[in-house]
């Protein structure tokens, strides 16, 4: 688990609402959370000593008659998680963030990306792809250059 400034200060002056507004921020560093670091954290927080969880529900889930997510409804999802912190918010988040975030298996075919998420990594593979290409294009017109140089000099 990462040590957080914030945590440890909230923990100390036991701030619970600090501590909801910090634990829920932390969602956004691993959106499909794959890490675990999410619930580390809350186990740590948790272990203090520190009563973190409301026991009601209040209001509707964002994810409640939905079958697919957008990046809005997880922002959602994370704001009324730390408005309303208990257990049934916990699984709200995770579940649109597992559904529109989880990474896709890797695949030696990086053409087949659906580019569903800005974090995918089929973004980044292309990505990478053009840098090469744009690369193997510069290294050629220096080539083609310094060729039409050489041939000028000779004449």
């Amino acid at each position: 688990m990462q040590k957080y400034d914030a945590i440890e200060k909230g923990i100390a002056e036991n701030d619970v609402n600090g501590l909801r507004e910090s634990i829920g921020s932390i969602c956004y560093t691993c959106r499909d959370f794959s890490d675990g670091e999410f619930d580390e954290v809350v186990n740590y927080v948790v272990s203090k000593g520190i009563t973190l969880f409301e026991t009601v529900l209040n209001g509707e889930l964002v994810s409640a008659n939905k079958d697919t997510f957008t990046d809005e409804d997880f922002a959602r999802a994370v704001f009324e998680l730390k408005r309303n912190f208990c257990k049934e918010r916990i699984a709200d988040v995770k579940k649109i963030g597992t559904m529109l975030y989880k990474k896709a298996p890797a695949s030696t075919d990086t053409a087949k990306g659906t580019g569903t998420s800005p974090n995918a990594e089929c973004h980044q593979t292309h990505n990478t792809n053009k840098l090469k290409i744009a690369g193997l294009v510069a290294a050629g017109v220096a080539i083609v250059a310094v060729a039409v140089i050489v041939i000028l000099s000779l004449k």
